[in-house]
């Protein structure tokens, strides 16, 4: 029960975000798994949606970088965020080396997604890590489980759109623009993403997420 583990947390050291059998650190890890999240390399994603732009992946949604990345989205563990910033941070690198002065474009959540989370995640994972244009907003969309690619792709398309001030702002700069999210499996969501973006005239190069599926 839910309020069972309510009670639990308060009271007992919480428990590793991973392996779940050791206290965890501050970052939300045992030194372990901390450990095996620091040796993870960045990967090339391969998006099945071609107009999505290349995409650096932390590395491979599995093991300790899934479970923590589960426990931060859904259990809101807040404390993971530099340990997973630490990771989008490394992927970014790659991207940098390629696309210099660059700023990062969060794909944001849903209303009910970030009412239920109480914060928007990719935001938190990627603050600090660059200049940062939240110039997107992300109407209701069904759950992306279930759906064909097409179906994931049509609901993307239909959900995100520009929140028109802060997208004027980026068009001035003349600056390119990173897309960040969390997982990239289709790639139907930055594509959507990028097609707002360039509609308006930023050129999208790359994105970044925290893992590859």
């Amino acid at each position: 029960m839910r309020l069972t583990e309510d009670a639990r947390d308060l009271f007992l050291p919480a428990a590793c975000a991973s392996c779940r059998s050791a206290p965890a650190a501050g970052s939300g890890l045992c030194a372990p798994c901390a450990a095996d999240l620091l040796a993870r390399r960045p990967v090339l994603a391969t998006p099945a949606v071609r107009t999505a732009p290349p995409v650096v992946a932390g590395g491979p949604y599995d093991g300790v970088l899934a479970e923590a990345l589960n426990e931060f989205k859904e259990r809101s563990r807040r404390e993971l965020a530099p340990a997973l910033g630490a990771v989008l941070g490394r992927a970014l690198a790659v991207v940098a080396a390629e696309v210099p002065d660059a700023v990062l474009v969060p794909v944001p959540p849903t209303r009910a997604a970030r009412r239920a989370r109480g914060f928007d995640h990719v935001a938190t994972a990627c603050a600090g890590l660059g200049d940062r244009y939240p110039c997107l907003r992300a109407r209701p969309r069904p759950d992306s489980v279930g759906l064909t690619p097409a179906e994931r792709a049509a609901a993307a398309r239909q959900s995100l759109h520009p929140v028109p001030r802060r997208l004027a702002a980026l068009v001035a700069l003349g600056r390119p623009a990173v897309l960040v999210d969390d997982i990239v499996t289709t790639g139907a969501t930055l594509a959507a993403a990028a097609a707002v973006l360039r509609a308006a005239g930023v050129r999208v190069p790359a994105a970044i997420a925290i893992a590859a599926a």
